[in-house]
């Protein structure tokens, strides 16, 4: 089996595997957490569906994205090209998975909007190129680590398309982890990429590199950043209205166990 082949392989094990946890994992696992998933309308239980396969993918592309920035030694920002088995297979399930979700959305257009339309069609460009190119690893890795933040995503969706309080502890917790991994893989990185894009292309160095991969990494990255930064304004608001329910809670809390102490005493 060549290394096409085997990448092939990947994007279609991530492209059927995900839809099989669609159709069949999440409609047997959510409810042994959440009961109340059976007595949902049909829309809304194949949209917790839909959140759990996009929960269950962005686990697997954050993990391995992840492991692979610390322990490849040759995922360095001033390599332009090596075969990461890595990255490839990574963006070969990140592809499976954006087409398949984007053939949801197109199905059931109550999943997303225009501009999730736009991002998926943007993210099937770019994991294919990221699986079928070995030109700059890191930087293909970058934006898989983007995928870090996703699972708190997907986890407060399913809240809140479960109907679950959004003034409860693990909502608010859940919009605190957001932000926290939000600044983390989406923000923090941003100047990092520039400062070492910026580089390569002053070097000429950037201009080697197959044309597909100088688009997708200048263009393909500037579309993601308009989407983060844009993104990020709602979750820092969020993050403030969370922190400040959070504290509100504990500060119930410690009232109440001082009444109970008074009462016991």
């Amino acid at each position: 089996m060549t290394a096409e082949a085997a990448h092939l392989l990947t994007a279609g094990v991530g492209f059927l595997g995900l839809l099989l946890v669609y159709r069949f994992v999440s409609p047997r696992v959510v409810p042994l957490c959440f009961p109340g998933y059976h007595t949902l309308p049909w829309e809304k239980r194949i949209q917790v569906n839909e959140i759990f396969m996009a929960g269950s993918h962005s686990i697997v592309v954050c993990i391995a994205s992840w492991v692979a920035y610390f322990t490849v030694e040759e995922i360095k920002p001033t390599i332009l090209w090596y075969n990461c088995a890595v990255v490839r297979h990574t963006s070969a399930f990140f592809l499976g998975y954006s087409i398949a979700d984007l053939g949801l959305i197109l199905c059931y257009p109550h999943f997303g909007d225009m501009w999730f339309i736009m991002h998926h069609m943007v993210s099937i460009i770019s994991g294919f190129l990221g699986m079928h190119y070995t030109s700059i690893p890191y930087y293909v890795n970058m934006f898989l680590m983007m995928e870090l933040t996703n699972p708190f995503v997907n986890f407060r969706f399913m809240l809140k398309a479960l109907g679950y309080p959004e003034k409860s502890r693990l909502f608010a917790t859940t919009g605190v982890l957001l932000f926290i991994s939000w600044l983390i893989a989406r923000i923090i990185p941003l100047p990092i990429y520039v400062y070492h894009m910026g580089r390569l292309m002053a070097s000429g160095e950037f201009f080697k590199i197959e044309v597909p991969m100088q688009l997708c990494s200048t263009f393909g990255y500037l579309f993601f950043t308009v989407l983060n930064m844009s993104w990020f304004r709602i979750i820092l608001k969020l993050f403030k209205r969370e922190l400040r329910g959070l504290l509100k809670l504990e500060s119930a809390k410690r009232a109440l166990m001082e009444t109970n102490s008074k009462k016991g005493g």
